[in-house]
């Protein structure tokens, strides 16, 4: 259920065995060739329009923003920003110190390079087979305000960066980018296209799963409406890999979850699992915005093709920030922005790799056309404020700088009394943040030991057999990284585990 980033790996890796039967369903839409896919799918930088599940999410008491999620085959890899950014060592040894003792950072690298078809590095890092295109933009085509920006850092003292998947790389550089020739490789592009000619892989669009069928403690189908008819498919295992937002809705309404949540909505309990839902993390990012000055020669096509990687002052977490620097001169390419920049401008934007703020997903309604509940508690936590103070503070700063100052007509959202009160950046921060488009941890990784765990590391979902959830949802914490990668790597997990055993 989901053909995302996740679900659409694991699908086409299970069917690579003659002897399975793959059926994938996905809510949304799919086309089956690159040139029968519309343009937001391939050329867009963002697009959070006609392929979009329109849900909102609740950032404070009176505050909401616009949480875009993708609904099509290949998910959010093929409405995002094409950063094919992997998670830190530190990440993984994390979570196999937790009790998932398979997810060590050395077991999980060669699942990274098993998916990357990367163009510029190879080694022991990388490798250049793999479903997904990765490569960097080259410095001859950034543009002006990129160059500055990139001398702007290197006088501030960061790094420079040839390649920030290397995992003790940190500094400035391009972005590694799932992107070829201008289109986006999304999971359906690099791992179905290629696989939709087998004939044990049934691909269903237009198929929105209502819940999991539980007889006997084993999950035995699922109920789905299609054509809005609601039919109920009977199988052998059931995986659930519609993401941090929908897997967890999916299960409760399934009567796997918080019983006393689910008792107020009039849903049976099956299964009293307290962690479904919860723990929802998400990378938050904050725009200091400004209008460029006139006449600044610039590719329209340009986007976001460098940024750094840094640690926070005062922060003992390797690469807990990142800063990116939009430049945004063409509106086609940011179809259904939430942001609310003008065209054209330009902005230097910080954005927190490890918040320690703990946010939650939770039902409305037992109808399954009922979106959730979603709430991000950004900056429930004071240090995840006070680096993202430091953050504006570093971004103002680079473009006061003498080589990105030139490109710099006016500011739009912030000015120096803003910026020189610590109470007025804090307001700013809680004022303007956004996402960066990555929720996990709703339904975490754990041993049963942990009462929050909702799935085992092989991502078995603890107390029901035959059941599994592989998405961004099963992270025991955020890889402080942009998540599309790490949930490619799982779904690749996942399918070895699952094609070694016969339950």
């Amino acid at each position: 259920m989901g053909a995302g980033s996740s679900g659409a790996a694991l699908a086409a890796r299970l069917s690579e065995d003659p002897n399975r039967s793959v059926l994938l369903l996905e809510a949304g839409p799919d086309y089956p060739a690159v040139d029968q896919s519309p343009g937001d799918l391939l050329r867009t930088w963002i697009s959070a329009g006609p392929h979009d599940w329109g849900l909102v999410a609740r950032v404070s008491a009176n505050r909401e923003i616009a949480y875009p999620r993708g609904k099509v085959t290949g998910g959010s890899s093929a409405v995002n920003g094409h950063i094919a950014l992997r998670g830190t060592p530190e990440d993984f040894d994390e979570w196999a110190a937790w009790g998932n003792y398979e997810w060590s950072f050395a077991k999980v690298l060669p699942f990274y390079r098993k998916l990357e078809n990367d163009r510029d590095f190879q080694g022991d890092f990388h490798n250049a087979n793999g479903p997904i295109w990765i490569e960097r933009p080259r410095a001859d085509d950034w543009q002006p305000i990129n160059r500055a920006f990139h001398d702007a850092c290197r006088e501030l003292g960061y790094a420079d960066v040839a390649d920030h998947n290397d995992p003790r790389s940190t500094g400035v550089g391009p972005w590694p980018r799932n992107r070829r020739d201008g289109i986006r490789i999304s999971t359906a592009i690099g791992y179905l296209n290629p696989a939709r000619h087998r004939v044990n892989l049934t691909i269903r669009p237009f198929c929105n799963t209502h819940r999991v069928i539980v007889e006997g403690g084993r999950a035995a189908g699922v109920e789905v409406e299609c054509g809005g008819v609601v039919q109920t498919l009977r199988a052998r295992r059931v995986t659930l890999s519609a993401g941090a937002i929908n897997s967890p809705a999916i299960l409760m309404r399934s009567g796997i979850g918080p019983r006393d949540d689910l008792a107020t909505l009039g849903i049976k309990s099956v299964l009293d699992l307290p962690g479904v839902g919860r723990n929802l993390i998400d990378h938050v990012l904050v725009p200091v915005v400004a209008n460029p000055t006139a006449g600044v020669p610039h590719d329209p096509q340009v986007t976001n093709p460098i940024g750094i990687r840094y640690t926070a002052s005062g922060s003992n977490e390797f690469n807990d920030m990142q800063m990116y620097v939009f430049t945004y001169f063409d509106k086609s390419l940011w179809v259904g922005s939430e942001l609310d920049m003008p065209v054209p401008s330009v902005a230097v934007t910080p954005g927190l790799q490890r918040p320690r703020a703990r946010g939650r997903v939770s039902l409305r309604s037992a109808d399954p056309n009922v979106p959730a509940i979603i709430d991000l508690n950004y900056f429930d936590d004071p240090e995840d404020l006070r680096r993202m103070v430091e953050g504006v503070r570093i971004a103002w700063r680079l473009m006061n700088s003498a080589r990105f100052a030139p490109y710099i007509k006016d500011f739009v959202n912030i000015t120096p009394e803003i910026v020189a009160s610590d109470s007025a950046t804090a307001d700013f921060v809680r004022n303007n943040c956004g996402t960066i488009y990555h929720p996990t941890t709703t339904a975490k990784m754990g041993p049963k030991s942990d009462p929050a765990a909702v799935v085992d590391q092989h991502f078995r979902v603890h107390g029901i057999d035959g059941l599994r959830v592989v998405d961004a949802s099963v992270m025991p914490n955020i890889v402080r990284a942009n998540t599309n990668l790490t949930c490619i790597m799982l779904g690749e997990r996942a399918a070895d585990w699952m094609r070694a055993d016969s339950q």
